[in-house]
């Protein structure tokens, strides 16, 4: 295995990897890769391309490997072919780790330690997941699942800034641009306000609730769960927000 970057070749290439990348350590059917590679209109020679894509790959996988040795790490089995890689050195296998651990480190009070956490899992993002293989339903679903959970980090992350009573500053610098981009995510608005409220912007901490408000009247027609409307209430009494 090569520790820095490498050439994974074309574009074709790359998704034949990906798509393996999708379910590491099981069989992926030629089937499979065609709908994934090609999902609108495969070649008449996919069989071959294919075989071409996992020979390059093993190539490139495992530069070592003498020729005529059994692959190690891209194989070809009965049911298809196996990527058979170690959990541990896929970056997406360690972000939902470090996520995991980040979350209960909040939950458990230890904010500093959670912070440096998150940061390190949010660190592995390079861009979005599996953008090569993104008309792939499969590909489509498991990058619609790491989005998600890598907002579940920001939000996890911000929480435990503000929780740790790190600079403020920093904070309701980079909340505002995260409440616009999604402004249905009531935890951004929750946390903006928070923010906001405590270095004095009372009112930018109101506007942001009338804003999420509206939003989600718009987009679906309801109204802000009960804990941002507690929030809500307590920052319109002038009440202290610091737990």
């Amino acid at each position: 295995m090569h520790d820095h970057p490498v050439d994974l070749g074309s574009a074709r290439q790359r998704a034949v990897l990906s798509t393996l990348l999708l379910t590491p350590g099981q069989p992926v059917t030629a089937e499979q890769l065609t709908e994934a590679v090609w999902p609108r209109r495969a070649p008449a020679e996919t069989t071959t391309s294919l075989h071409s894509y996992v020979s390059h790959l093993r190539r490139i996988l495992e530069p070592q490997r003498p020729p005529r040795e059994r692959d190690n790490l891209l194989r070809r089995e009965q049911a298809g072919y196996v990527l058979a890689v170690e959990p541990e050195r896929l970056d997406a296998v360690r972000f939902e780790r470090l996520l995991h651990e980040g979350h209960a480190l909040l939950a458990a009070g230890r904010h500093q330690q959670a912070s440096l956490t998150l940061r390190d899992a949010l660190a592995l993002w390079r861009g979005g997941a599996h953008p090569e293989v993104s008309d792939y339903a499969l590909g489509a679903h498991v990058a619609a699942r790491y989005e998600e959970l890598r907002l579940l980090a920001l939000e996890d992350l911000w929480e435990a800034e503000l929780a740790a009573e790190r600079d403020l500053s920093v904070l309701t610098a980079e909340l505002p641009a995260l409440s616009l981009r999604f402004p249905t995510r009531e935890r951004f608005s929750w946390l903006l306000m928070k923010a906001l409220y405590r270095t004095g912007r009372r009112a930018e901490a109101i506007d942001a609730y009338h804003r999420t408000r509206r939003t989600l009247a718009e987009e679906y027609g309801i109204d802000p769960g009960a804990e941002l409307q507690e929030l809500f209430g307590r920052i319109l009494c002038g009440d202290p927000v610091t737990e």
